[in-house]
């Protein structure tokens, strides 16, 4: 067991590492950790493809028909199936991706998401040349003073997305609209960091009582490029 739980540490870590880089076979194979425990799943993996030909024959296969390979019980074969539906479902209709494209757009979204908080929030929007939001980082807090992300964190995800810029907004529940020095040293730090990686800062919007503020509408975010 000891052997078998040193190899699928490695392969998580090659997984974890280089994910596009391993074969059909290891996908599978490390797929199967999660319900075979006690067993090498990398000849299971191996009866699966040369069975149903390739990865979609895989997971289109019933529960059943899949139950009749060795090794591969009620719970694998639900299991499998499981991870075939919810593919099918993400290509059964075309992706309805968010797209904050413009000030309207940010606007919309920011009053949509912040209308009914009553905690402090920071939310990042991380986009592509075109808007639309590759991922967005949620970061909460007991005060705006408090809300915030570390450098290293951001550094992170930016050298993990490559994104093209970043949207900042959060929220003053109990106050006003306008921004505190502490906001504006908060988005200095963001400046200085997406800087350093080539990631534009697009705006920092701050909700407040239905009431938006925009550094970029307001002209100040232009000061933070020249300041950073």
């Amino acid at each position: 067991m000891a052997m078998h739980e040193g190899h699928r540490d490695r392969m998580r870590s090659k997984l974890f590492a280089n994910g596009e880089k391993l074969t059909d076979c290891e996908i599978l194979e490390i797929l199967l950790f999660d319900v075979i425990s006690r067993k090498n799943t990398n000849p299971v993996a191996h009866d699966l493809l040369d069975s149903f030909g390739d990865l979609q024959g895989v997971f289109d296969a019933s529960p059943r028909l899949l139950c009749t390979l060795t090794g591969i019980g009620p719970r694998t074969a639900e299991y499998i199936y499981l991870v075939g539906s919810i593919y099918r479902r993400m290509n059964a209709a075309p992706r309805a991706r968010l797209r904050l494209f413009n000030a309207y757009d940010v606007s919309e979204h920011v009053r949509r998401r912040f209308a009914s908080l009553t905690e402090e929030r920071l939310e990042m929007y991380f986009t592509d040349e075109d808007g639309f939001v590759l991922y967005t980082k949620i970061v909460t807090g007991e005060d705006c003073s408090r809300v915030g992300i570390a450098d290293r964190q951001l550094e992170y995800l930016l050298a993990e997305m490559f994104p093209y810029g970043i949207l900042l907004a959060h929220n003053h529940p109990s106050g006003s609209v306008q921004p505190s020095e502490k906001d504006d040293e908060s988005l200095r730090k963001i400046f200085r960091v997406c800087s350093a990686h080539g990631v534009a800062v697009r705006d920092c919007v701050i909700c407040a009582g239905g009431e938006l503020y925009s550094y970029y509408l307001s002209g100040r975010l232009e000061s933070f490029r020249i300041s950073r």
